[in-house]
């Protein structure tokens, strides 16, 4: 594992007790030291405006967007939502599905099979979307970068709509309108929307113009489209992100509708898993539905996780829900094997400024996950690669500060498709034959891109404390400050010269540590996944330094804080 630099934020100032009075202490410097030093800014903070989300029609084309669906809702054209194959294009699909068919329209979906078609738009599926009657073609978490397909689209008298939040190619395609938030030229004051939110900005937009479908003859419910939002926070939060501005929005008052989802998918899904859906959380969705909804596109067909969340029979959505299950476990054991084997062919000091790994026999469905796990070990890019259908297809994950897209947009003679954002790509070579090639240049221009001489992984602790501080009130009011992610990850506290009274492996395999700290007479246990390697620092008696994130741990209706580890070192 990487060496972490802990970077420890000041103590908040003597005013700050004045400013936030009902705060508890730690909490306090971690909100002063975030920029939230009033009650006001608090009460926003725990309080986010769903009337306080932007007009759609700040959106430079979101007019022209609507102009055609009510063009099309009204003649009864046939349209297809064209979706991506991973949850946020998974959800988004249903999104646009089920609100096309509120309005009335004449609407079905289409989502490409990853490892015969690959991401976005191919000109086969085209085809045969014209074949069977699409008029209109919204694509939704692709597109963007897709011009050959969208003009071949055209030429079929199909009209394209792009609904998308990637990277902007130098060449825009043909389509009637793109809604797109990343765009340099966007006029949208929220930037950072997965596809999801950007589809249910659309769904906003044609609420206003139809006044909730009264222009339509339609009597729809005033507030019906929030029930949509347990799947705009789902796609938030396992597109990664940041949970801030319209994100916070979105996702807080996603997380009450799934809490009570209607969708008998859903409820399935947290059936089969053991988990009390009343109780989901914004981990529950990153480490639970997130990689069971993601397997269905990684190893079988996205389709299986389209139609597990637009499920209206409970006896098949269970049946679709333990199916899920099942591939999601065949997801873990071949990523398991396939990380073990990547970090057979990474040498640390050779490949210093990246990493490459490539086996034929992986499966391309998990050449992401293995990517993104070997960047955080390694703590720099990585590509890894696989062979599919004749081809070397993969996917690169990058680090803080390095914007993979960029070192991408250098060598695109070496890919036939290629796509992503700053800190992950898909990609596939030109040529088999080109692989040796493309990892040495990739290595080459990583080179100039960073300096991984002078670049430590870094934690951002947010306050020192002790274990007193760490009260139920401090607890309770870190869980208000939810949801977290990135932007707004949970507060991290150090505890300083902390006595360790005892410390044991634990788990399967002892890959995780158990740690029982002693501060002032108080006594608290602590938890290190996969930390075994720092057991040899916490003998009985031994003084330490330890990073922890403070929470509560709700366990078959007990509640106690739980320490989470997340780096510790003998106090100095």
């Amino acid at each position: 594992m990487t060496s972490l630099r802990w970077i420890i934020a000041e103590s908040a100032p003597s005013e700050a007790a004045e400013q936030l009075p009902d705060v508890p202490g730690i909490v306090r410097s971690v909100l002063w030291n975030r920029g939230i030093r009033s009650t006001a800014d608090v009460d926003q903070l725990l309080h986010p405006s769903y009337e306080g989300l932007s007009d759609p029609f700040r959106y430079r084309q979101m007019h022209l967007a609507v102009e055609r669906l009510l063009q099309a809702i009204q003649r009864q054209e046939r349209i297809t939502v064209y979706g991506d194959y991973d949850a946020d294009g998974v959800t988004s699909t249903v999104v646009l599905v089920e609100s096309l068919r509120m309005f009335g329209a004449n609407v079905d979906w289409y989502v490409p099979e990853r490892l015969t078609e690959g991401y976005g738009l191919h000109m086969t599926a085209i085809d045969r979307l014209a074949e069977r009657g699409t008029q209109l073609l919204l694509t939704v978490d692709c597109g963007t970068s897709n011009w050959k397909e969208i003009t071949h689209a055209k030429s079929l008298n199909i009209d394209t709509l792009v609904l998308d939040h990637h990277h902007e190619p130098e060449q825009l395609p043909p389509a009637v309108a793109l809604i797109n938030p990343v765009f340099d030229s966007e006029t949208y004051p929220f930037r950072f929307n997965a596809s999801a939110g950007v589809a249910f900005t659309l769904v906003r937009a044609l609420i206003a113009a139809t006044r909730n479908g009264e222009t339509l003859a339609l009597t729809l419910t005033p507030g019906w489209e929030k029930w949509l939002l347990d799947l705009v926070a789902i796609s938030t939060v396992a597109d990664m992100m940041p949970l801030v501005g319209e994100n916070r929005v979105l996702v807080s008052f996603g997380l009450r509708v799934l809490r009570k989802t209607k969708r008998p998918g859903l409820r399935a899904l947290f059936s089969v898993m053991g988990n009390d859906i009343e109780q989901a959380d914004e981990f529950t969705i990153g480490f639970l539905l997130a990689p069971r909804l993601n397997a269905a596109g990684r190893l079988h067909h996205a389709s299986l996780a389209v139609e597990l969340l637009m499920a209206s029979d409970a006896v098949e959505a269970r049946a679709l829900a333990e199916q899920l299950h099942n591939i999601n476990q065949d997801r873990q054991r071949l990523t398991e094997v396939a990380m073990t084997e990547a970090l057979e062919q990474v040498d640390p000091e050779r490949d210093r400024s990246a990493a490459a790994a490539f086996a034929p026999h992986w499966s391309p469905g998990i050449v992401g996950l293995v990517a993104g796990r070997l960047a955080d070990r390694l703590w720099r890019p990585v590509v890894v690669m696989a062979e599919n259908d004749g081809e070397i297809v993969g996917s690169g994950r990058s680090i803080p500060g390095v914007d993979i897209m960029q070192v991408m947009d250098d060598g695109r003679h070496h890919f036939a498709r290629y796509g992503g954002h700053p800190g992950a790509c898909g990609f596939t070579l030109a040529s088999v034959d080109g692989r040796e090639a493309f990892v040495t240049w990739f290595q080459e221009r990583m080179k100039t891109a960073w300096e991984p001489e002078t670049t430590v992984k870094e934690i951002a602790v947010d306050a020192r404390a002790t274990l007193e501080d760490i009260s139920a009130d401090a607890l309770d009011m870190l869980d208000r400050l939810g949801p977290y992610g990135i932007e707004h990850r949970r507060p991290l506290v150090v505890i300083e010269n902390v006595q360790v009274t005892d410390a044991s492996t634990v788990g399967a395999e002892g890959k995780h540590i158990r740690v029982r700290l002693l501060d002032q007479g108080i006594r608290r246990s602590a938890i290190g996944f996969r930390l075994r390697h720092l057991l040899d620092v916490c003998t009985p008696g031994a003084r330490i330094d330890v990073v922890v994130e403070p929470s509560w741990n709700t366990w078959q209706g007990r509640r106690e804080p739980q320490l989470k580890i997340i780096d510790l070192r003998l106090h100095a």
